[in-house]
């Protein structure tokens, strides 16, 4: 039985790191979504773990972004 080496074992742990960075990056849940086979509770699940990782202030400055959007829309039209 040979054991991995050094060299083997430090690039299985940069393997495995950058793994856990892909999957927690934009892209990564992007493709989690997109891999669903539910893909409507998929994306539901990803926007309330956005959510729940946004401040009080976070969602306000959301909420007043999504407003003044939707009050210049409406005027225009």
């Amino acid at each position: 039985m040979t054991h991995p080496s050094l060299n083997e074992k430090i690039a299985k742990i940069l393997a495995e790191d950058a793994a856990k960075i892909e999957e927690n990056s934009w892209r990564g849940k992007i493709k989690r979504v997109w891999q669903a086979e539910h893909k409507k509770k998929a994306f539901k699940a990803e926007i309330f773990a956005l959510l729940r990782g946004l401040s009080k202030k976070g969602i306000f400055t959301l909420f007043l972004i999504v407003a003044f959007v939707f009050a210049l829309t409406f005027s225009v039209l």
